[in-house]
């Protein structure tokens, strides 16, 4: 018995079936969301499970869209490679010798020699993010630690692909996401935000959604633009 149903402006495919747990499920590639629930669990019980699980599933559709994405670039001349929030066209030249790549006005040139594969194209690609972000997330964290009042330890830079960034309250040092490098670069600002707040406050509650409101006002609609979602 399968019916569909919209929970917080997400739509939602809901399956009934004779189990005792339910399952929630983000499929490939729009990151369609299905549940899978026991026969006799209201409608309510589930709505307050989606609406709690918000973040995440947000989280999970956007992962799953940028996978499906991804694997549509075969790193060859002509692709569109996303670059702080544009697409930029690669174009590349094939030469012996050491690989290079130059940003240019919307263009990234590639110079590689002419047996690499799609893995080593798209490593070019990865180090040029994790260059720029490197050089921008020193100056942001410096500025908010001090505006927010607060001190990491320090960060790291990782290909997550379900998380944006995590926040280790215990040794202090925030980890973000390679992925971020592809978004506009206020999305890394309110990254390093939200994750230096919980320095603060652990819980996504109502007093960490205070901080951001005060630090960062604006922070709903970028963590929309974040999350795939156009904002007017």
């Amino acid at each position: 018995m399968t019916k569909n149903i919209i929970i917080g402006n997400i739509p939602i495919e809901l399956e009934r079936k004779k189990i005792k747990n339910m399952y929630l499920r983000i499929l490939p590639p729009k990151g369609q969301v299905r549940i899978t629930a026991p026969l006799r669990m209201s409608e309510e019980e589930i709505r307050k499970f989606v609406l709690s699980k918000l973040d995440w599933i947000h989280t999970q559709q956007q992962a799953v869209i940028d996978r499906h994405l991804e694997e549509d670039i075969n790193y060859v001349d002509g692709d569109a490679i996303p670059f702080w929030g544009e697409d930029y066209t690669l174009q590349i030249q094939e030469k012996n010798g050491r690989s290079k790549l130059v940003v240019e006005e919307g263009l990234l040139k590639l110079t590689i020699r002419p047996e690499a594969t799609k893995e080593q194209r798209k490593k070019m690609i990865d180090s040029l993010y994790k260059e720029n972000l490197n050089h921008e997330i020193p100056r942001l964290m410096a500025r908010w630690e001090s505006t927010i009042g607060v001190k990491s330890t320090g960060f790291s830079i990782r290909d997550m692909k379900t998380r944006w960034g995590t926040c280790n309250v215990r040794t202090k040092k925030i980890c973000l996401s390679l992925q971020l490098a592809k978004k506009h670069p206020k999305c890394l600002e309110y990254v390093v935000v939200h994750e230096l707040v919980h320095l603060l406050e652990r819980s996504h509650n109502h007093v960490f959604k205070a901080y951001l409101d005060h630090f960062l006002p604006g922070w709903r609609q970028i963590k929309q633009e974040l999350n795939g979602k156009k904002t007017s």
